[in-house]
């Protein structure tokens, strides 16, 4: 089969190759919630000792990376659609396009954190308007630059980060598309990374303070810009055409990668090892975009297209059923909690997508 009929079977647009991954990260996450709130973590890291996702929260990673990327593809299309444009207008447009793009999501899944969290406190009136007013930058989507209230679903910190950083970044990459993706993205997410290594160790921390930033906002920012140029990497790969041998070397190295990685989410090994997971991120993704390897001809799927499209809305979910088990965790085993735990958050990832599909 010829690069050509591989690709045949999908649109450009989707890739069920990149949409199972999203998949599997965003798995990898929910479980990473599951040990730290429902198991607790370890007392200390830097062993190999087994343990239930402990280093699951790097799946962020690859969202991150992801999100740079595919903002470098759709800056491309842009400017090839509308060179002229101008910057701030362009640059509103594509961030009022991500905000009505998350906006349903966040929006239902905030109010539901919101409701679940009151019922699970026994709140009373006074508390609950304090809480809501105190909760408005994180409705807003503001509170990672700062403005740090009550956020009733936590884990919203991700689209936070994801739009500031891609408000800040995207006029400067239309003004200089080319230095900026090919020499400042690569140059300056490396910089940020490093200084994270130094200063830190570690890339999770969502709370963390650094300066007049929190960590995960450089961790975001520096992420995404290392997508953008992993962007162009795979543009160049994907016309290239290589022989069936180097194809299977490629997919091994993608099931390698993934298997490295799951060992790593599995067990207590220092947290600065967080940070292949950025490469590994990368190499996953531009092997993915380019059909280097034979993977895709069973990823490109309608169930692994689904299953990706689900990733945000699972991911979305987890705080209210975090809050609605927590009501009765103390009576149930581990494994029953996050059976319980996962079903809830399907249940209600799967009805929000129905809904919303046929809306």
């Amino acid at each position: 089969m010829n690069k050509t009929d591989n690709k045949s079977s999908v649109t450009p647009s989707v890739n069920g190759q990149i949409e199972l991954l999203r998949f599997l990260f965003c798995m990898s996450v929910l479980f990473f919630h599951a040990e730290k709130y429902l198991l607790g973590e370890p007392d200390r890291l830097g062993s190999f000792t087994p343990y239930f996702f402990v280093h699951g929260a790097i799946g962020v990673e690859f969202f991150f990376v992801c999100s740079g990327f595919f903002m470098a593809r759709s800056l491309k299309k842009d400017l090839a659609r509308d060179p002229g444009r101008d910057i701030g207008d362009a640059s509103v447009s594509f961030f009022l396009h991500k905000v009505r793009s998350i906006a349903p999501v966040h929006v239902v899944f905030f109010i539901l954190a919101f409701i679940s969290l009151v019922i699970s406190r026994g709140m009373e009136l006074k508390m609950i308007l304090k809480s809501a007013v105190e909760s408005v930058p994180a409705f807003l989507l503001i509170q990672m630059l700062g403005f740090k209230g009550f956020s009733p679903n936590h884990f919203s910190w991700y689209l936070s980060v994801m739009l500031f950083s891609m408000f800040v970044i995207y006029p400067f990459a239309r003004k200089f598309y080319s230095v900026f993706v090919k020499v400042i993205a690569p140059s300056a997410g490396l910089f940020i990374l490093g200084f994270l290594f130094l200063k830190y160790g570690s890339l999770t921390g969502v709370m963390v303070k650094t300066g007049i930033f929190y960590k995960s906002m450089l961790r975001g920012f520096a992420e995404i810009l290392i997508g953008m140029a992993a962007y162009e990497i795979a543009e160049w790969a994907a016309h290239k055409d290589p022989a069936r041998k180097v194809r299977i070397i490629i997919t091994i190295a993608n099931f390698a990668t993934l298997i490295l990685l799951g060992i790593y989410i599995m067990h207590t090994l220092s947290a600065k090892y967080e940070f292949f997971a950025v490469p590994a991120s990368v190499f996953l993704l531009i092997t993915a975009y380019s059909r280097l390897g034979v993977l895709n001809r069973f990823a490109d799927n309608k169930v692994c297209v689904y299953l990706g499209k689900l990733s945000l809305p699972v991911y979305m979910a987890q705080n209210t059923a975090l809050n609605i088990i927590s009501i009765y965790k103390e009576d149930l085993s581990f494994v029953l909690n996050t059976v319980l735990f996962a079903v809830c958050v399907f249940a209600m990832a799967w009805a929000f997508s129905t809904l919303t599909k046929r809306s």
